[in-house]
Parts: structure tokens; sequence; C-alpha cells
């Protein structure tokens, strides 16, 4: 257990074990015994009553007990700001889970080894005594990202997430990257927060925003009468993020001079003010995103090397919601509750089991942000109290029936239907998307062809190898497929 008092004065969170007396409570009171934590067993007889009266943060609860309580008035206990939250542990069925979530009621994963699931519960505890859960990235949600929005079930973010907690206390520079949608800078946001640097600024730039003319200006100030219109001095990004961070999104479009003086701010923390004769030292740390292809833009001359190397101290590739879908539940059940206290028109509270059957298999080329578009569109023009298989858009109830046909075909004229899914998507997610599809068709033809030779199949392309091998992994194609 732990002292009354956790690190930097804070005290510890507080987690109750409304669980029967068995394996799952031994192993839990063991995996917490040394982590920053303070436990307690509840003897739950009438779960509603003893989690309302609880003294704590988290209250843990297995599926067996859920079911033999009324959902509605554990949701309540669950919602109200007076109560310790709930999560229950164990539960298996994806529609359960995202019903659970949907009433306000976390989910844990009890298959985790003993490290992951320490980390899970801390994490979980520590955000509700620090003021809840703000969920995952939502339009209209003012709650400061945490990276304990990020808890998953899936291994592969599990080992992206524990590389994150190791760099979230340096003061490197780093290169989140990722398809469009996945939330890069969600997680910027988080990895500010729980840095050291939170008490300073996060500012946030999308460079791709910016008209070129005027990104020196607006990154590192100008001076009065630097050019026509700058009437008196003004400060730029950099020095209002002094103390903070700076998060440059799509910074793959920075054009060449605007590149160098990055390099610069990189190289010496100093920024020179459009039309300064001296420069300005600034005390940033600088995270940076791109979905571009960096290491081909630097074959290709678009990017200088220099800055790549800079940058890539420490890359954060996010995994595409299409390879950790054991998160869809979750995520669906967050997005419900969500759009419950947004969205009062709508009378779903719920999502029925063949429909998340149906996310679970769709391939999610927006990622994130075409799932917020899913669950938001199915809850203001569903009908009844829970989402259903009809309700979903035809791309995801029928993959099949709404594939994509050949680009030929699709722009053969200029009134041809595009697929439903692109419908629900922002133009640039439906370029990327098209472009992947394209791509991914071409190289595959191209390595059939070659028989799987990247040399050759790379000199076919007329790119490096290195530049073909990283757009292979990227689209998840292996030689070993093409060879005779």
């Amino acid at each position: 257990m732990t002292s009354e008092t956790g690190s930097a004065g804070r005290r510890p969170p507080k987690v109750r074990l409304a669980l029967p007396d068995g394996a799952l409570r031994r192993r839990l009171l063991e995996v917490l015994q040394d982590s920053d934590v303070d436990v307690e067993i509840l003897e739950a007889n009438d779960l509603v009553s003893e989690l309302q009266n609880a003294d704590g943060d988290l209250v843990l609860v297995d599926p067996g007990q859920v079911e033999s309580t009324d959902l509605d008035a554990l949701s309540d206990v669950a919602l109200s700001d007076d109560n310790a939250s709930v999560a229950v542990i164990g539960e298996d069925d994806p529609g359960t889970r995202a019903n659970l979530v949907a009433a306000g009621i976390a989910t844990l994963d009890s298959d985790q080894d003993r490290g992951e699931l320490a980390a899970s519960l801390e994490a979980l505890a520590g955000a509700e005594a620090a003021g809840g859960l703000s969920g995952p990235e939502v339009r209209g949600s003012a709650a400061e990202p945490r990276l304990a929005d990020f808890l998953t079930r899936s291994p592969r973010m599990s080992e992206f997430i524990d590389l994150v907690q190791r760099v979230i206390p340096a003061d490197t520079t780093l290169l989140i990257s990722g398809p469009t949608g996945v939330g890069k800078e969600h997680l910027a946001r988080a990895i500010h927060r729980e840095s050291p640097r939170a008490a300073g600024p996060f500012v946030a730039v999308n460079c791709a925003a910016i008209p070129e003319q005027l990104l020196e200006a607006e990154l590192f100030g100008h001076t009065k009468g630097a050019f026509t219109g700058a009437e008196k001095p003004r400060k730029g990004h950099f020095e209002l993020a002094n103390g903070g961070t700076v998060f440059l999104d799509e910074v793959g479009e920075l054009p060449q001079h605007v590149q160098a003086k990055l390099l610069t701010v990189l190289q010496r923390h100093e920024i020179t003010p459009v039309g300064a004769e001296k420069p300005v030292r600034v005390d940033v740390r600088v995270m940076v995103a791109t979905n571009r292809d960096l290491l081909q833009d630097v074959a290709d001359g678009r990017f200088r090397e220099d800055l790549f190397f800079r940058l890539n101290v420490v890359p954060l590739q996010i995994p595409s919601l299409a390879e950790r879908p054991e998160d869809i539940p979750e995520l669906v059940g967050r997005f419900i509750q969500h759009f419950r206290t947004t969205m009062p028109v709508s009378e779903i509270e719920g999502i029925s089991d063949a429909a998340i059957d149906a996310l679970m298999r769709y391939s999610w080329p927006g990622n994130i942000r075409e799932l917020i578009n899913v669950v938001e569109r199915t809850m203001l023009l569903g009908r009844g109290t829970e989402i259903t298989l009809d309700d979903l858009p035809p791309a995801i109830r029928d993959p099949d029936a709404t594939a994509m046909p050949g680009l030929d075909g699709l722009f053969s004229h200029d009134d041809a239907p595009v697929p439903d899914e692109w419908l629900d998507m922002p133009l640039k997610a439906v370029r990327d998307l098209a472009i992947r599809k394209a791509e991914t068709a071409y190289l595959r033809t191209v390595l059939t062809r070659t028989e799987g030779h990247l040399a050759e199949a790379a000199k076919a392309v007329g790119i490096s190898p290195r530049a073909l091998y990283e757009k292979m992994k990227r689209y998840d194609l292996k030689k070993e497929d093409f060879k005779p």
C-alpha cells in the first residue's frame, strides 16, 4: 500500500475492490501492493449502495456483479460527480464492453501481465483522482488530454504507450507520425500535460493551414516595418510557447527556407524574427507530426536531410485503428457517452452486438476521426435506444458490396458515383485513402511482376529500395508473398 501523499505532494489515488473473495481479488491485491495507489477491499452485498458510499476514486467490480445489478442505477452512480468511478474487470464480450463504457463504466482486461495491469489501474485511478477521464478526442470536448485516454487492450498499442511513457519526462524532440485521423495532436497534448513543461503553454500550429508567405512570420515573429502591413512588432509561435511546447502539425509542408530556420531552433535554441538583426533565445520542446513519408521527401529533395535526422530523435508511429480493433468497443462506448450529453435529441444509449461486430471488421481508413463521425451520425439519425446494424453506413454493413471500383471506372465520367464511406470523410482523408488504395494496387502489381525482388521493383517504380521498403511496411506488403 502507500503513504497518504504521492509524488509532488499529491495524495495517491484510491482503488477499492468490490470483488468476491477469489483468485482475481488476490491477484489484484498482489499486483497493487507495490503500486502508487491506496487499496482497500469492499464487502459489497448491495453494490449500488456500497458504491454510493465508497471512499475512493475507482471501484473495481466483476461481470457477475454487473449482471445482477440494474445497469441504469449503476450508470447513475458511475456518472455522478459525488461518487467513485466504476470499472468492470474481466469482461470479454465486445458488445457488453461498449455498452458498459457508454453507461459511464470503464472496463479493464484481466488477462494483462502484472506490469501492464498495474500500469492500467494506476493510469485509470490516477486520472479519476485528477478530475476524471476526458476520453479520446471528440469535437467539443473541453477536457485536457491525458495519456490515460489511451488505455488499450491491443498489444501493439500497449508497446507504443510504453514507449511514450519513457519519453514524456525528457525534453527531446518527438516526431509523431501516423495516418490521417489517428490522433497525433491529441497525443502531443497528452505528452505535454504530463511532462515537466505542463505549467508552460502548448502552442499548436498547422503548417499546411498558413499561407507560405506568412508562415515564417507566424512561427518566428517579426519586427515593426519588416514587411508591408507590419505596423508593430509581433511575437511568433515559438516565443509565445517559451517555457512550454511547440507542436508543428503537417511539418512536411514547410518550405525549404523555413526548414532551415527550424533547424536553427533545434540546434541553437534561438530564433530570428523577420526583419530582426539579432537572434532571440527560446526555451521550448518541439514536437512535430506528419502523415507524409519524410524519408521519401528527403530522397526527392523536398525535405532537408539534416532537419529530418534532428526531428527523428524519437519517432512515435501511432498504430492505425485497423491495427488495434480490440480497442473499438471501448472507443465506441466513450463516443456514445459523449454524444449522449451533447445531443439531447438522441435516445441512443448503447449498441447491438451485430453493429459492434461490423465496426470491428471494418478497415477504418479515416481512423479515430472516421469512427467519431460514424457514431455521431448514427446517434443523430438512428431510431430506438441502441445503434443497430441497419443504422451503420453501407460500407461498414457490407464492405464487399461497396468496395472501391477500379480507378478508371471511378473517374471515367464527371458524375460517376463515389463510395458512400467517402461522404462521411473530409476531403483530405478521401485524398489520402485514394492515394493509399492506388499506391497499394500499383505496388502489388509491380512486386508480382518482379517476383518480390526489391531492387528490381524499386528501379521499375523509380524510387530507392529503402523508400520502397518503407512504403511496403506502411501498406503491409511483404516481399515473401510475391515470391514464385
